[in-house]
């Protein structure tokens, strides 16, 4: 058996998990206790077991009462072995399991054989071996399209208009670059890091570094949300945004090898909505890029999204039906007006939707005199081939603007089978190399 590190469950669970797993074994002055872990390791297998023959309820019995209703609704359990099954394919078995025992709480490492590779699974469980809390346990791969010894990287600070909040950013360069088109890559909505990146993925890592691997130069920097306080009253669409993404711009203009004059903004999700504003205030882009970018209002995609969670598979999610009810009043408070700036609504403060009641961002693209290309994968949940790219489509039809739908990738363009479920963007995955080739000739065309 594989050794297994101090990096244990505990790195994932949160604190109050660990306190009420240790308290019902009443193991918490316990400092350490390694022992004999084998019957920990195969109930952490039952686990799996149990899941992959969709036993939900029998796993759900086996978890701490604490806990049954916060992350082991059947809807959850359920949700989360779709999730799995979405990326690796039909279940093979369970290859190893590793475990210590720390606190009074077993922690376990499980990796388990898809049809379409491993991905692993951390667990904690008491005492009595009842489960506490679960957590994929993937780790990020590069893809194989990149060609690392090709690129080269430069940080770089973004400058604000707040004097004390400064955002950290990449330029990634083909090696020996000179006069190449350059991607500027504006992140979706909220706290997201330069490559928007999750447990075990990062679309804009494998964005930037397939693109320098083509000859085309990136810059990708932390949003604002994630690198600074902002007040609530502040989150307009030109704050979380636009401001940060003509900075970037400027920033790759002057970067050395960079042509000035080829500069395209690739957005994603609220990104690409917002694409049309960024190349409108720039004035001198040569294109712009959205991928899963919403074509109705941002209230819309962003309810169809808590409506596909709470409903997908055969056990509703409960709490999350609770939260779709609840945002559906808040979209006819949005739609009348009927909100405060530093008010909460439908998962944003009311200044975002308060900024976007005067932009039409589908108008917007309409007006731009630049070309255009709407990227969509079918397995998005919110944004949509049928109700977004068909309407950017059908608006922009008199434009230069082109469009790609891809069948089996999700909202990070990345491959998987059936109904998209949240967990599945947190296991092993990488930006499908077509969409990276698809952009990367899209780009080089109109240079």
């Amino acid at each position: 058996m594989a050794s297994f590190q101090r990096r244990t469950v505990l790195t994932a669970v949160s604190t109050a998990t660990v306190s009420a797993l240790a308290g019902c074994s009443g193991l918490l002055a316990d400092d350490s206790d390694d022992g004999d872990t084998s019957a920990a390791e195969d109930a952490a297998a039952t686990f799996v077991e149990t899941l992959a023959d969709g036993e939900f309820e029998d796993a759900r019995e086996e978890f701490i009462p604490e806990m049954r209703d916060d992350i082991a609704t059947l809807a959850q359990l359920e949700q989360a072995w779709m999730g799995y099954t979405a990326i690796g394919g039909e279940f093979e078995g369970v290859d190893s399991t590793a475990a210590d025992k720390q606190d009074g709480v077993y922690n376990v490492r499980i990796s388990m054989s898809f049809e379409h590779g491993s991905h692993d699974l951390l667990f904690a469980m008491n005492d009595e071996y009842e489960y506490g809390e679960y957590a994929p346990a993937d780790e990020y791969e590069r893809p194989g399209y990149v060609d690392a010894a090709a690129i080269t990287d430069e940080e770089v600070t973004l400058e604000t208009d707040d004097d004390e909040c400064e955002l950290s950013g990449l330029v990634t360069m083909p090696e020996d670059g000179d006069d190449v088109p350059g991607v500027v890559l504006v992140h979706d909505a909220g706290q997201v890091s330069m490559d928007s990146d999750t447990t075990a993925t990062k679309l804009f890592g494998d964005l930037a570094e397939g693109l320098a691997s083509q000859g085309i130069a990136t810059i990708r920097y932390d949003s604002r949300l994630a690198e600074c306080d902002v007040d609530p009253d502040d989150h307009g669409i030109d704050t979380v945004a636009v401001d940060d993404a003509l900075t970037a711009i400027d920033e790759l203009r002057d970067a050395d090898g960079v042509d000035s004059d080829e500069i395209v903004v690739v957005g994603h999700g609220f990104g690409g909505l917002a694409a049309p504003r960024i190349a409108d205030e720039d004035g001198d882009l040569a294109g712009i890029v959205g991928l899963a970018a919403p074509a109705r209002p941002f209230y819309e995609v962003t309810l169809e999204q808590i409506e596909h969670q709470a409903t997908v598979g055969d056990h509703e999610w409960e709490a999350r039906m609770d939260q779709y009810e609840e945002w559906e009043a808040d979209v006819e408070r949005i739609e009348d007006g009927d909100y405060d700036a530093d008010e909460p609504v439908c998962g944003y403060y009311g200044s975002l939707w308060e900024s976007l009641e005067d932009y039409d961002h589908v108008e917007t693209a309409a007006s731009l005199e630049l070309p255009t290309y709407f990227l969509q994968g079918e397995r998005d949940t919110r944004a949509t081939v049928e109700d977004d790219l068909e309407r950017w489509e059908s608006e922009l039809e008199d434009t230069e603007s082109e469009t790609a739908v891809y069948e089996d990738l999700n909202r990070a363009f990345m491959p998987g089978e059936g109904p998209a479920t949240p967990m599945e963007y947190d296991l092993r995955n990488n930006v499908d190399e077509r969409v990276v080739d698809d952009i990367a000739t899209w780009v080089q065309d109109l240079y």
